[in-house]
């Protein structure tokens, strides 16, 4: 009778609670038109697979490093553990608690002393009958896989920022090399302009717009070193190392990111990214704690027992006649304490609008950060081109005018404008791939991992794009 009770309170306080559909959240957040085209196909590739595809063991190593050592890493597992620790403890709760136990007493009385021992077993279980403790450690359940994604979301973001941080400093000690390389060029130009300025061959405006330039491309010098330390320390940070202990030698090759996408879902993108995932658990331990609130308005059952044996000496412990037992049951009904009952529930059930709010608002960020990554790339890479074009006829020119200037009928300031136009060029060039590098980094963050970019092109080959006849 008394299981029957249970279990039928169980189901009240079940299905008092209603929530909307996650995946109906989902398809909601996402609009009907998606502007992103593309997306990489298949399975979230295991991060060394991915990270390696850009040929830069220095980018490998510190991503590992991070992934394992950086201190937000190591706060989320922190939280991880106490959270499988109050999983633990919810577990516990299901089931009776039982100790073993032994004491002896002296008592003195009429100038006689007596000494008792005993020995014996006891137990206690309590259950709220609407299920409280089943709602708690189902919200225990959910709490823990939350925090296990938000963990693989920890590192998936550590990841992330140590490749751009590492990008970046490739590509300031790049433009390092340009903009030094390009004060030479002014170096070299205005003094070809302070020399015509004083035969009379050309203008004090010109001298001085040279030596303007000169200043220029040397105040930019130290704010580039300044952005290389703090690339660096951004590093060490990450990777938890001292920046003499990074192992970075100035390279100036900013890695390249793999090549290849496919077509996917919108909803796909969002069953990828570990946040997503966590929200979803936090939003199902939000719907249990409100469980578990309104199952307190039901009765409790406490039941406590013990069985042992009691002498006036250790030996005579066990003998017959000397056992005791005890069993006493009880229930408890709330009835003046509804005011902190109401409260609760009104908290849990403000803490679910919160946890449903929060979902959203992390699919909306998911949508967005995956449409804006995708938007970058595509967008830098059709820049790319035109700099790369730009470059060769800049090249072309600089060329050009070089061996117009050693054949006697070129003018050597053409010469110095045209190897300006070709350096400048060349830094517009290596910012856009910096760019374009730091975009598919986005798009890593923002779709919750690497992707099979081997996987991606079969696919399309096995699957080929009907053309437009087809379609008609």
């Amino acid at each position: 009778m008394t299981l029957a009770l249970a279990a039928a309170a169980l189901a009240l306080g079940g299905c008092a609670v209603t929530v909307s559909d996650p995946a109906r959240i989902a398809a909601q957040a996402a609009p009907e038109t998606w502007s992103a085209s593309s997306l990489p196909a298949g399975e979230i590739a295991d991060f060394k697979d991915f990270w390696a595809r850009w040929s830069d063991p220095d980018l490998v190593r510190l991503i590992e490093r991070a992934r394992s050592t950086s201190t937000d890493v190591l706060t989320a597992q922190a939280n991880l553990r106490s959270a499988r620790a109050s999983l633990t403890a919810a577990n516990s709760a299901l089931w009776p608690s039982f100790e073993v136990n032994g004491n002896s007493s002296r008592r003195r009385a009429d100038h006689r002393t007596s000494t008792d021992y005993d020995a014996g077993v006891s137990g206690a279980w309590t259950f709220g009958l609407g299920g409280t403790q089943y709602w708690d450690r189902r919200a225990a359940e959910e709490n823990a896989a939350a925090l296990t994604l938000t963990l693989s979301d920890v590192r998936e973001l550590v990841a992330a920022e140590t490749a751009q941080a590492y990008v970046n400093l490739r590509a300031a000690e790049a433009s390092l090399r340009v903009v030094r390389a390009m004060l030479v060029n002014y170096a070299e130009t205005a003094q070809t302009s302070r020399w015509q300025f004083e035969a009379g061959t050309g203008s004090a405006s010109e001298a001085e717009d040279a030596l303007v330039q000169l200043a220029s491309a040397r105040a930019r010098i130290p704010q580039i070193e300044h952005s290389i330390v703090e690339y660096r320390n951004a590093l060490a940070k990450l990777t938890a190392l001292p920046v003499d202990q990074l192992g970075l030698e100035e390279t100036g090759q900013i890695p390249t990111p793999p090549e290849g996408c496919a077509a996917l879902l919108p909803a796909q993108v969002l069953e990828r990214r570990p946040d997503v995932r966590s929200a979803q658990h936090a939003l199902a331990a939000a719907v249990m704690d409100l469980k578990s609130a309104k199952s307190r308005f039901f009765p409790s059952l406490s039941i406590s027992g013990s069985i042992g044996t009691q002498a006036a000496t250790v030996s005579a412990l066990g003998a017959s006649g000397t056992g005791i037992a005890s069993l006493i049951g009880a229930l408890s009904v709330p009835i003046l304490n509804w005011g902190s009952l109401i409260a609760g529930e009104e908290e849990a059930a403000a803490a679910l609008d919160r946890a449903q709010a929060n979902y959203v608002g992390v699919l909306l960020d998911a949508l967005e950060e995956t449409d804006n990554a995708l938007s970058g790339i595509s967008h830098s890479e059709r820049r790319q081109e035109n700099l790369r074009s730009a470059v060769l006829h800049a090249r072309s020119a600089e060329m050009l005018a070089r061996q117009e200037y050693e054949a006697g009928i070129g003018d050597y300031t053409m010469l110095l404008s045209t190897q300006r136009s070709l350096l400048s060029s060349q830094e517009s060039e290596l910012s856009n791939r910096a760019e374009r590098a730091n975009n598919y980094i986005l798009l890593y963050r923002a779709i919750g991992g690497g992707w099979a970019v081997e996987n991606a092109a079969r696919q399309e080959a096995e699957n080929p794009e009907p053309n437009s006849e087809e379609k008609a």
